[in-house]
């Protein structure tokens, strides 16, 4: 029974990853469904208004927190979750892509050579197939996936970071996810921390940094912050671009004056003749795209006077996008 689970995965990783896609045509290979995920795990499903609007499958807290992070920030095009690692040598993520010299590129050589030499091949996932031309079963390399790819873009071109994220650092030296607030018992398992070993050697034979992410790193604040403001980034507020901007201008000039983020959208509906509602939009459209710069470390909260930024997460998490 769990050999067919695990083909059927390997229908599903190879029909939705088939060759490089981008943007709104991606497909990750797990989707946070109750099928997919793991049942312990608190999936959760966005559409992001960067990548086209197509479902973003994150399978857990830790990686929704790190997903909104990277969502939030300017120099990021794209991001894949759950993206398949090869097994066998491939191309560069970004090969192929219309704005990158593809040849250029140092290719992935797939995990396979990674575990091999790193000597650890026993340690790769496997899985017995039966080989119509040989009419014998063989054993074949099962694939690993990783947690969010990122594709970002800066003066020299664009490039990729990989997170491999956690709910803790020690939940990098141990299978499986944990639910919140649980406890594990379990003693390390070394062969979680050969896995993260492959992980970060198969993407840096392409100049790919894999960065750590546990869900402490992510300031809780922020986090929240990042989530509510995410939930109305999309929306449309029925207003050309000149007004869109006239109440951009409005909001940067009166942001620190006293009275509620509500008190704000009120008294910029009324002097721009638009509703609380197109007002609430364009303020939270405009913390999100960076057009207006509040403090998210404190609660961002409609009922609250909002606070001019005082540390941009941008720079403080800027190790965590860099080359």
């Amino acid at each position: 029974m769990a050999r067919e689970r695990m083909l059927q995965r390997l229908h599903r990783y190879n029909k939705r990853q088939p060759e490089p896609r981008w943007g709104r045509d991606y497909q990750a290979a797990i989707r946070a469904t109750p099928s997919e995920a793991p049942s312990i795990s608190r999936a959760t499903i966005l559409r992001p208004e960067l990548l086209g609007g197509r479902e973003m499958h994150l399978l857990s807290t830790p990686e929704t927190e790190a997903a909104l992070l990277a969502l939030y920030h300017p120099a990021v095009w794209d991001i894949h979750e759950q993206k398949v690692l090869s097994t066998v040598p491939t191309m560069h993520p970004l090969f192929g892509h219309p704005s990158v010299d593809s040849h250029s590129l140092s290719p992935l050589l797939g995990t396979v050579n990674v575990a091999h030499r790193l000597g650890v091949l026993n340690e790769h996932p496997k899985l017995l197939v039966f080989d119509k031309n040989t009419k014998e079963n063989e054993w074949v390399p099962f694939p690993f996936v990783g947690d969010l790819l990122l594709y970002l873009k800066d003066e020299c071109g664009p490039y990729c970071v990989n997170w491999t994220i956690k709910l803790t650092e020690d939940d990098f030296r141990r299978r499986g996810p944990r639910p919140l607030g649980r406890v594990r018992s379990r003693s390390p398992d070394p062969g979680a921390e050969v896995r993260h070993r492959i992980e970060a050697e198969y993407y840096w034979d392409a100049q790919i940094r894999t960065i750590p992410v546990t869900r402490p790193q992510i300031d809780h604040e922020l986090a929240a912050n990042l989530r509510s403001i995410f939930g109305w980034h999309a929306r449309e507020p029925g207003m050309d671009s000149a007004a869109i901007s006239r109440m951009l201008d409005w909001y940067r000039d009166h942001l620190s004056e006293s009275g509620t983020a509500h008190e704000l959208t009120v008294r910029a509906a009324n002097t721009f003749n638009t509703s609380p509602y197109q007002a609430k939009i364009i303020l939270y459209r405009g913390v999100w795209k960076r057009h207006l710069l509040v403090d998210l470390y404190v609660p961002f909260l409609i009922d609250r006077p909002l606070q001019p930024m005082q540390t941009d997460p941008i720079s403080a998490y800027n190790s965590w996008f860099e080359r």
